[in-house]
């Protein structure tokens, strides 16, 4: 795709920056002037000429005065734009015949473009005395500074006078560096008649779903906060906020998340209006690989959550996380995020010493209660009255792991031994036993 730029001139910087950024996500603003990267629009809009054709006729639509430059240049752009008048589109094969022409005045305004200008302002009168320099030398128009052999100006005028030359010929020799504010992407209405249901709901959200996730797709963004606000006919606000895994931008998946979010969170009135807040990032640039499994999609992974938070409830979805706590049995929630690193990859992927594994407790959610036999002190056999966990001779055990804490809590305090044993079938439990009350109890299975 071959580079091309918008260049727009205009008294009303702002409102030049609104119509820029109507034409592409990249922008740049610099004075009295703003580019835009339109390079992606010649398979939507057309070609070069009639990019400007169609930015002349919305900036008359709202009535604004502008000069537009098109070039495949930022600097031919603005060269053009600030010489003249209207609307000017510059071929690439004739930069230069369109550039010389103009007066050598036109190259004054490009050197603000230097990031060293703004750094240093003497580096701006070094560029005042070459272009001065210059009119000395008899050369008043652009195509007489660019017929100057480089090599020769760098010799005489060092990288000031390279840089002078560059722009003369049409060449960029500063790089585009777009601005970084984002437009924000919000979709609204206002209903004729309240809604009492989630079904009608359903349509209006839809709607508005599709209008969020067509901005994403122009603007290259995905939404990772999604915020819906329910004004009801109370005269209260209802607000949910979902904070997404992974940046999104397709409408289906925004619309399931936003109506099963509310179908577990619903409001308390009828709704008189409702609006959709996107917070957005970059879009995902995603590469499969042939040597790892594939992880499901960050649409499809955050649906599935949503499901299941609107059939079991917010508190019961999740990935485990073990607490800063002496006590081991003490685990929380933590929102659950795929985040396989490159570091992840290359341990997965990447042969190495084999070593054994390590057994994984699987601990139950409420500890089964048991009874044990002991020898002096030692379990020795295992009694159950669950029909799915097997009871036995105890063959080899390990332990006590004595542990304690919280004692000034009279409800959270615990003093316990804690035991692994193999039972004559091969089942290994993780026993504990609780030194106040002598009672025993199966915290889980060691696979």
């Amino acid at each position: 795709m071959a580079p091309l730029f918008l260049c727009l001139v205009s008294g009303a910087p702002d409102s030049a920056l609104a119509l820029a950024r109507a034409c592409s996500p990249r922008v740049a603003r610099h004075a009295a002037a703003v580019i835009a990267d339109v390079s992606g629009c010649a398979r939507t809009i057309g070609p070069p000429a009639v990019i400007a054709h169609e930015v002349r006729a919305l900036a008359s639509s709202h009535a604004l005065t502008v000069s537009i430059g098109v070039a495949p240049t930022v600097t031919a752009a603005w060269l053009v734009a600030e010489a003249h008048a209207g609307a000017t589109v510059v071929a690439p094969d004739a930069v230069l015949r369109t550039l010389a022409p103009l007066p050598l005045s036109t190259l004054a305004p490009l050197v603000d473009l230097d990031p060293a200008v703004a750094r240093d302002p003497a580096i701006r009168t070094l560029y005042d005395e070459r272009l001065a320099l210059f009119e000395q030398w008899g050369l008043m128009t652009l195509g007489g500074v660019a017929a100057l052999p480089r090599r020769d100006v760098h010799a005489r005028m060092g990288a000031v006078g390279v840089t002078l030359h560059q722009v003369a010929s049409g060449e960029d020799a500063f790089q585009f560096v777009p601005i970084d504010e984002v437009p924000p992407f919000v979709a609204g209405t206002t209903l004729e008649w309240p809604i009492d249901e989630l079904e009608p709901l359903a349509f209006v959200v839809a709607r508005l779903a599709d209008e969020v996730a067509a901005s994403l797709v122009r603007a290259d963004r995905g939404a990772i906060v999604l915020r819906t606000r329910l004004r009801l006919v109370t005269r209260e606000t209802h607000e949910r906020v979902l904070c997404l895994p992974a940046p999104i931008a397709d409408a289906r998946v925004l619309r399931t998340l936003v109506l099963l979010d509310l179908e577990s969170h619903p409001p308390s009135a009828g709704i008189d209006a409702v609006d959709l807040h996107v917070e957005v990032m970059p879009g995902r640039i995603v590469l499969g690989t042939l040597f790892t499994p594939s992880l499901p999609s960050a649409e499809d992974l955050t649906t599935l959550l949503a499901r299941l938070i609107a059939l079991v409830g917010e508190s019961r979805v999740g990935a485990p996380i073990v607490l800063d706590s002496f006590d081991a049995r003490r685990v929380a929630m933590a929102p659950f995020r795929i985040d396989a690193t490159r570091d992840d990859r290359d341990r997965r992927t990447t042969p190495g010493p084999r070593h054994e594994l390590t057994p994984v407790l699987r601990r139950f959610r409420l500890p089964i209660a048991a009874k044990v036999v002991e020898d002096r002190g030692v379990p020795v056999r295992v009694h159950t009255s669950v029909r799915t966990l097997q009871g036995g001779d105890v063959v080899r055990r390990a332990g006590p792991w004595r542990t304690s804490g919280e004692w000034w809590k009279d409800d959270a305090g615990w003093d316990r031994d804690e035991w692994d044993v193999a039972l004559a079938d091969g089942t290994i439990y993780r026993l504990a036993r609780d030194r106040r009350t002598k009672h025993w109890v199966i915290e889980g299975v060691l696979d």
